[in-house]
């Protein structure tokens, strides 16, 4: 029960004021603990010389894939987050069972595994576990006060939070690193980040990597790798604001699913601009996942090849139950 005072009129409930203030200093000194002393330390990212092929939203099916098509994934190193879908209401037990059967299995075939996590959105607890493991921190979770910017389109209940606030961003931050906790991972995948504002205006591109910086720092000290989905096209980045991403992911990684967008495709001086952006994001030590969305692959594997150096940390993405590419074809 709140204890609340009257000071010149004004009422102020003194617990909640306590205890919104004793959260936010909690997840300032979280923020300020130290990394991981060594990057060696953390999982390490697949040699991408000969085989570059990640996998993405992998979900139950994969199993049936990988023991009926194992040629399929004989050269797979990195699934950056499987996840069990449509769980019931009850059936937490039979999808955790399943999760934990098919991760086992993947980790045989020498995969590393990571979990799936939404980076600004919240949802309703019984929307969260339809999948297994949570694809996001629960909206019931939040305390009052955190600040909201809109909700998900066709997802009224899908809430959007406002990263340009300090306290709201690090509260949702302390909850996805509750989930980390307790569904450990070697990588976590986090989506729906602050997108660039030359695809969405909204919230600063400076706070955003601020915010990716404070994940990317709970994953290591958690010891895992972070990826990081951006709306974005790296040719529109200034020079700044390409200074601020990389300060932000360190190496961590980035997912992109516009990387070579047919507008900038068409254009020969855009693309020379994106391939520049490329290089100096993978020269910093930077993963970078591009998922060919809207685009042939061979043409995005093609342009790659004529700026690609051959330890990047550069993956493309495909489906698992597909066919994957050659080597680096």
């Amino acid at each position: 029960m709140a204890v609340a005072v009257n000071v010149c009129g004004i009422q102020i409930k003194l617990v909640e004021h306590i205890l919104m203030v004793f959260c936010a200093i909690s997840t300032f000194l979280l923020l300020l603990t130290p990394t991981v002393a060594h990057t060696s330390d953390l999982p390490q990212w697949p040699n991408a010389s000969k085989y570059w092929r990640v996998i993405v939203n992998a979900d139950q099916n994969i199993e049936t894939y990988v023991r009926i098509h194992p040629e399929f994934f004989a050269h797979d190193k990195l699934i950056t987050d499987l996840g069990i879908h449509d769980v019931t209401i009850g059936g937490e037990s039979n999808a955790r069972q399943t999760y934990e059967r098919i991760r086992r299995l993947l980790e045989s075939k020498g995969m590393n595994v990571g979990t799936y996590v939404s980076g600004r959105t919240v949802s309703l607890q019984a929307r969260t576990h339809t999948r297994f493991p949570p694809y996001s921190a629960s909206l019931e979770e939040m305390p009052t006060n955190v600040r909201y910017v809109g909700s998900w389109p066709s997802e009224p209940d899908r809430k959007i939070i406002d990263v340009d606030d300090a306290y709201t961003r690090h509260t949702l931050a302390q909850a996805i690193l509750s989930l980390w906790k307790a569904y450990p991972a070697p990588f976590h995948f986090v989506d729906n980040m602050t997108p660039h504002p030359t695809v969405q205006k909204g919230n600063s591109w400076t706070t955003g990597c601020q915010y990716i910086a404070e994940l990317r720092k709970m994953g290591e000290s958690v010891g895992s790798r972070v990826l990081f989905n951006i709306p974005m096209h790296v040719s529109l980045l200034s020079d700044e604001e390409t200074h601020q991403l990389i300060e932000a992911v360190g190496e961590g990684g980035i997912v992109l699913e516009m990387p070579w967008h047919n507008t900038i495709r068409q254009s020969k001086m855009a693309s020379e601009r994106a391939a520049a952006r490329y290089r100096q994001l993978l020269d910093s030590g930077m993963a970078v996942v591009m998922i060919p969305v809207d685009m042939p692959l061979d043409q995005l594997t093609k342009w790659i090849q004529t700026w690609r150096k051959p330890m990047d940390r550069l993956y493309v993405a495909t489906p698992f139950f597909k066919p994957p590419p050659g080597p680096n074809d």
